[in-house]
């Protein structure tokens, strides 16, 4: 019988709400997170990010923040172009974790802007797909700077069947800047979001969930 570690993010907009999980064979944890490590070590030796910088898409890739505060004319800080290149960087070594320790994803959409409903949706097609596979995974949140418990998630695994579930325990909160790996869910969200919403100013990642993160499914949803 397989168990995962379940890391998720979200994304969306007005009009729907993404929610994304990385299932990780319990198992393969540390060599996952050694492989991500790996290239946030290429990110500090290419481009002076530091591995504890947060990595947060959105921001990312608008060209916010600044990641090497210590040399304001890096054109990391700066440069748009540069840190897209770095996202697909990142999606390939993603896409490399996920073919050699068997790392796989779902992503749920719910209409509206309720993120709630996009996290109850996943948690039950979690559930039903570890069902089928003899399986069971607990599932790590991303918590805020507090780590204060959202009620809606709680619920969202309350309304489970006891006798049957699959994901055990309520979520697990651990905020984003403490966890590589809820930054790397993070990623793989916002780029779900954009291949199915293809907002015109990210016409460059409408490709990226089919090049990159397609195989990985663990049920076909097709965003190809």
């Amino acid at each position: 019988m397989s168990s995962y570690l379940i890391y998720t993010d979200d994304s969306g907009d007005e009009e729907s709400s993404f929610f994304t999980a990385l299932l990780i064979p319990m198992e393969k944890w540390p060599v996952t997170l050694r492989q991500w490590l790996k290239f946030r070590k290429w990110m500090y030796t290419q481009h002076q990010v530091p591995t504890d910088y947060e990595w947060h898409t959105y921001q990312w890739l608008k060209g916010e923040g600044r990641p090497d505060p210590d040399n304001p004319d890096n054109l990391i800080n700066t440069s748009v172009n540069l840190r897209r290149e770095v996202c697909e960087k990142a999606l390939k070594a993603i896409r490399a974790i996920g073919a050699q320790q068997g790392v796989s994803l779902l992503t749920c959409e719910t209409s509206g802007p309720v993120k709630a409903d996009a996290y109850a949706a996943t948690v039950f097609a979690l559930d039903s797909a570890l069902e089928k596979r003899d399986a069971h995974g607990v599932i790590i949140v991303d918590g805020g700077d507090r780590g204060v418990p959202d009620p809606n998630v709680r619920a969202a695994h309350r309304d489970l069947k006891l006798h049957s579930r699959r994901v055990i325990e309520d979520g697990w909160l651990q905020p984003a800047h403490a966890s590589q790996l809820v930054q790397m869910a993070d990623l793989v969200a916002h780029v779900a979001y954009q291949s199915t919403r293809r907002k015109p100013k990210r016409k460059f990642m409408w490709d990226w969930y089919r090049d990159y993160l397609h195989e990985m499914e663990l049920e076909c949803r097709c965003r190809r």
